[in-house]
Parts: C-alpha cells; structure tokens; sequence
C-alpha cells in the first residue's frame, strides 16, 4: 500500500475521436488492506447504465459541486460504494484518458480506503463488488490479450477506426474479465507497483 503513495508524475492518453465538445470525468482505483495485502475494489455497472455488465472502477463525471477532479473522483466512490468520502484518501494519479468513446476526458486517481465498516453499494449503480488483492492479478493466466465481446460493445464503437480485436483483459473469474480503458489502468498502476516488471 506505501508504494501507491509514490506514483509517478501522471500522463495523458490523448484518443482521436472529433468529439466537438468533450466532458470533464473522474475515476478512482479504490483499494483496501486485506489482511496486509493491497486489494483493489471493482463494481458491475447495473443493466442499463452505459457499458451496463461491465466491471470498472467507480467514477463518473464532475458536477457543480466538485472542486477538482480528484474530489468528484472521491466523491463518486463515496456513493457507488456507500461509505462516507472522509474514509477516501487520494494518494496519486495515473494517466488522464479521452475523449473516450462517451465523449468524456477522464482523469485516474488512486485512493486508500480506510476507517471502519462494510461496503454498501448503491443498488442504483452497482450490481456487484469484487474485492481483489492485487498480486492475484500478477499471477499466470490473469492478463491477456482477445477480441471484446460483440455484446459487450457500445453502440459507437462499431466505427470503422476502433480496433477492437486485441484489447487487454483481466480476468476477475472464469467468467467476467476487467477490458480496454480499465484492463490499461490496472496495467498501469501493477506496471508502478512492480517498478516496470509487469507488461501486458
């Protein structure tokens, strides 16, 4: 957990994609201590959200109320995860990614969940939690790359400019995975962590 408080200055993923009026958003890579192990938090969006199904990092985009974008990125864990955002300590950044393809500019933030008290997810937008140690994630098998699920896909991305056949995955299970913009952010800080030893 210290080495997260030790990220490196943060860079910009900047993807083509003509949007005339791109959105400020936010996301956090919670994690907690689990027995002495680093675990990251994962949430199922709800059928129906945006990339409904899918597993991500809490996040989402900046409101009247934010000061900055490491606090609405606070902000919206505090309420997908049901904890108060004071338990929220942000301790670095990764790499800003966008327009993606919702039209958002997303700056990545990296949190230490702690204080007492269980996880209660917003019904609303959580399906589901995962709580993983990282180094499950550096094991065999766990990262690799394979074409998106047709289903999976939103209805923008059938343009012609996205290759969507080779992207990097995470596998959470045997049966749901961590994919593209989130499978580069995990890389990212694992890559970090383990002072550039894991490549995808």
């Amino acid at each position: 957990m210290h080495a997260c408080r030790s990220l490196p200055e943060p860079g910009v993923n900047v993807i083509q994609r003509g949007h005339p009026h791109p959105r400020p958003a936010a996301m956090l890579v919670p994690l907690l201590d689990v027995a002495g192990q680093a675990a990251v938090v994962l949430t199922r969006r709800t059928q129906g959200m945006d990339h409904g199904g899918d597993w991500v990092f809490p996040g989402g985009r900046l409101d009247d109320t934010d000061t900055s974008h490491a606090e609405a990125a606070r902000r919206e864990t505090a309420e997908e995860l049901g904890i108060e955002p004071a338990r929220i300590e942000v301790v670095g950044q990764l790499t800003t990614h966008g327009p993606i393809i919702t039209g958002y500019i997303i700056e990545v933030f990296v949190g230490v969940i702690g204080g007492a008290g269980e996880l209660a997810p917003d019904a609303g937008e959580v399906a589901q939690v995962a709580t993983i140690p990282l180094v499950d994630f550096l094991q065999p098998g766990r990262c690799f790359r394979a074409p998106m699920d047709p289903s999976l896909r939103h209805p923008s991305e059938t343009a012609s400019d996205l290759d969507l056949s080779h992207l990097r995955h995470y596998a959470i299970d045997d049966d749901h995975r961590l994919w593209g913009l989130q499978a580069d952010i995990l890389c990212e800080l694992l890559h970090h962590l383990t002072n550039g030893v894991h490549q995808f």
